[in-house]
């Protein structure tokens, strides 16, 4: 196997530096970016790697990755182990390890991490849909910045990899849809060879199955208003530059839809070997062209545009972005998480000004606490999260609503929030009121030490927060937290009767007690001349 190197390695001494480096196991490559940060936040590639192993091929059909491709694997993993310590690169979290969908559905998956962690010390993250969609748009959206006709009115940004297509929809520059589906170039393939379909019909068995992703992303967008189009991925990259008759030097090329069904079934009508000599590329790569291009046609005509955009990045851009936001596990996405939960709390019917009300509370009871709680940046927007719909279970039924909120955050969608978020989300907004967490609660007793600890420091936080607007008429505003003895003060100013108040946070702060031994109460700041 030869590794296709893209940048020759560049070595750094600058002291305000950092070097970090990504792993993206895919469905037809590993490939590797390592990329030195700078103080103020800008990147540069130093190198990138990509070497071609089949993890797809034995997913997609048999469910389980063969023996053989694991060591295919493992051996392209303790190369790139060996350039990561040619940079002096030893610490475990400068450097990311991330499997997509042909490992996530492979059976055996759990061995194949485990096989990879002994043989390399590589340990790969589960890295599910609703992150994946988050690293996207981290990746993205620098680009989609540099062009502003991009973040007005609505623009889907395409990604057709190996084994899904990931589709996103972005209005005025916020997204208000992700989802990724089983369409892939590879898999598509595969499949086809399965069934042994005669190469006669493949074209059309394609398109079939296009059509219906298709189908089902415009069933649920509904009709769309002129959008623009952004594809992603390493086949529209290289349509871009055999159109453009050169490799692109900007992040974002257009190209029109004319031009680009003209070269795409040019590609259609090649067979892989023809391709590979045409285009030097690899087996592999000229194995998922076609489908690629064909995907991303049927989409652009599907959407009746006259012209498309395609970008250069990819996952591992937005994995850097991630490691490299101030430890901000949303980063730059967080407020696209606050959208998208804003949106599912009015689907709902919720009130939404005690919510948000609520969700401004508990941030400022967070932030004026750390001290006492400890946690970092990715517990505050799940508390917010919980904090805006902890009354949505009221949609189902009055009577146990916390339950109800609970059931309903387990099963919803918000855009870059994994399934193991979600859960402790849930369990926050679940312990808002009534019963303390208890061992004899099933979910929350399969959490682990630290989860467990977590979720009830946060509820006793948003305990203590919608204690504050027992009147739901977000009269307390501003708040000054002080710890003095064993009371945590909390002091307001300008208000009169503040009694319902503190009638309901002596009546909620029972949790706060118990988790951090101190009692909440509400006092007028010293020298109101009010009081």
């Amino acid at each position: 196997m030869n590794s296709i190197v893209e940048n020759e390695p560049t070595p750094t001494t600058a002291s305000d530096t950092r070097i970090v480096a990504v792993i993206d196991i895919g469905a037809t490559s590993v490939r590797m970016m390592i990329a030195e940060v700078h103080e103020d936040g800008t990147i540069n590639t130093l190198e990138s790697l990509s070497q071609a192993v089949q993890l797809g091929r034995d997913s997609f059909i048999k469910g389980t990755i063969s023996r053989s491709t694991i060591e295919e694997c493992v051996h392209v993993l303790k190369d790139y182990r060996a350039k990561l310590r040619e940079y002096g690169m030893d610490r475990p979290q400068d450097v990311r390890v991330v499997a997509t969908s042909a490992v996530r559905e492979a059976s055996n998956r759990l061995a194949f991490q485990d096989r990879v962690f002994i043989a390399t010390g590589f340990d790969i993250e589960p890295f599910d849909e609703s992150r994946l969609h988050r690293i996207t748009f981290l990746g993205i959206k620098p680009l989609l910045e540099e062009l502003p006709e991009l973040n007005q009115g609505q623009t889907i940004v395409c990604e057709v990899g190996g084994g899904s297509t990931e589709l996103m929809l972005l209005e005025d520059g916020y997204v208000t849809f992700a989802q990724t589906y089983r369409l892939g170039a590879l898999r598509l393939i595969k499949t086809l060879e399965a069934f042994r379909a005669p190469l006669a019909n493949s074209r059309a068995l394609m398109e079939r199955q296009i059509a219906t992703t298709i189908n089902q992303f415009l069933g649920v967008t509904g009709p769309l208003d002129h959008p623009k189009f952004v594809a992603m991925g390493g086949d529209m990259r290289l349509a871009a530059a055999k159109i453009l008759n050169r490799v692109p030097s900007e992040s974002m090329v257009r190209i029109s839809v004319e031009k680009f069904a003209d070269f795409a079934e040019q590609v259609i009508q090649l067979n892989p070997g023809q391709l590979v000599r045409k285009y030097q590329l690899s087996v592999h790569e000229a194995e998922s062209l076609a489908p690629a291009l064909l995907a991303n046609l049927m989409f652009a005509r599907a959407l009746e545009i006259n012209e498309l955009h395609v970008a250069s990045a990819n996952l591992r851009d937005g994995l850097i972005k991630e490691m490299t936001t101030s430890g901000k596990v949303f980063g730059q996405a967080e407020e696209q998480v606050i959208n998208s939960v804003i949106a599912t709390g009015r689907r709902f019917g919720f009130d939404e000004n005690h919510a948000l009300h609520v969700d401004r509370l508990s941030a400022s009871l967070f932030d004026q606490t750390r001290k006492i709680h400890g946690l970092g940046q990715r517990w505050e927007i799940l508390l917010r999260m919980a904090a805006l719909l902890h009354e949505v279970g009221l949609a189902i039924n009055e009577r146990s609503y916390h339950k109800h909120s609970m059931y309903i955050i387990r099963n919803s969608v918000f855009f870059g929030v994994g399934t193991r978020d979600l859960l402790l989300v849930s369990l926050i907004a679940r312990y808002h009121r009534r019963a303390l967490p208890l061992p004899t609660h099933e979910i929350y007793s399969q959490l682990n030490r630290e989860d467990r600890a977590s979720v009830s420091k946060l509820a006793a936080i948003l305990r203590v927060a919608k204690a504050l607007d027992a009147s739901r008429s977000q009269r307390i505003g501003e708040i000054q937290c002080e710890v003095r003895g064993n009371e945590l003060q909390i002091s307001v100013s300008g208000l009169g009767d503040i009694s319902l108040e503190q009638l309901e946070l002596r009546r909620e702060r029972d949790l706060f007690e118990h988790v951090f031994g101190l009692k909440a109460e509400l006092v007028t700041a010293p020298g109101d001349s009010r009081f």
